[in-house]
């Protein structure tokens, strides 16, 4: 019966020793999660800013400029070594002035200052009968003034001058028309030359013109030298 006894006290002494040597049972601790790293924002690449060109008026086409042709001149040779003014007249509303041996072959062109302030155009033809003088014209009446001074250009724009002198005329007298005058007109080595005598009122002499170069061969009567 004692060892019964005895028995059950090392039975209850082991569960007692078996109860306090038990560890006390802990919560299992979750197993840590994996802490994942928050996605941090990549930044998105920004395309460059494309440059907005602010609209330009619209181009207007330029004209398209048309060069105004340039008058070429041909150097002018100038008068042959005679040249000389011959007369100035005045007939059908038209002032003429005469020049020989100006040995030109083309038409040209001139001005007539009175030296007072007033010019004139002149147009400048070789002579039909006597090619190698030219008979300039205008149609404004020089009238009242001796000297005019004669500007010449080869180009019809009167830009290119060539020629200037100043000539001593009859165009004071009122009687270059010729009324009541007597006239001769006479051709020596192939030129026209006159010889003129007007009268007054009266029949006093008013005017006399000559240039009939008297020793000179004759050739023979004219009709009016130009």
């Amino acid at each position: 019966m004692k060892k019964q006894i005895r028995l059950l006290l090392t039975v209850l002494i082991i569960l007692s020793v078996g109860a306090c040597a038990k560890p006390t049972a802990q919560a299992p601790t979750a197993a840590p999660s994996p802490t994942l790293p928050q996605p941090t924002d990549t930044p998105i690449p920004t395309a460059a800013p494309t440059l907005t060109l602010e609209p330009t008026a619209t181009a207007t086409a330029l004209p398209t400029l048309t060069q105004t042709p340039t008058i070429t001149v041909t150097p002018f040779p100038g008068f042959g070594d005679r040249f000389k003014f011959y007369q100035a007249w005045t007939a059908d509303e038209t002032t003429f002035f005469y020049f020989m041996n100006a040995q030109v072959n083309q038409t040209i062109y001139a001005t007539v200052d009175d030296l007072e302030g007033n010019q004139y155009a002149l147009t400048c033809p070789p002579d039909e009968q006597y090619p190698q003088d030219i008979r300039c014209y205008s149609d404004v009446l020089f009238k009242g003034k001796t000297d005019y001074k004669v500007t010449f250009y080869s180009d019809p724009e009167r830009q290119y001058p060539f020629f200037e002198n100043i000539f001593a005329t009859d165009l004071n007298t009122r009687y270059m028309d010729y009324d009541n005058c007597e006239k001769e007109y006479r051709i020596y080595d192939g030129k026209c030359y006159s010889a003129i005598t007007c009268y007054g009122e009266n029949g006093e002499v008013v005017y006399t013109f000559d240039n009939i170069p008297y020793d000179g061969h004759f050739e023979g009567y004219s009709l009016p030298c130009p």
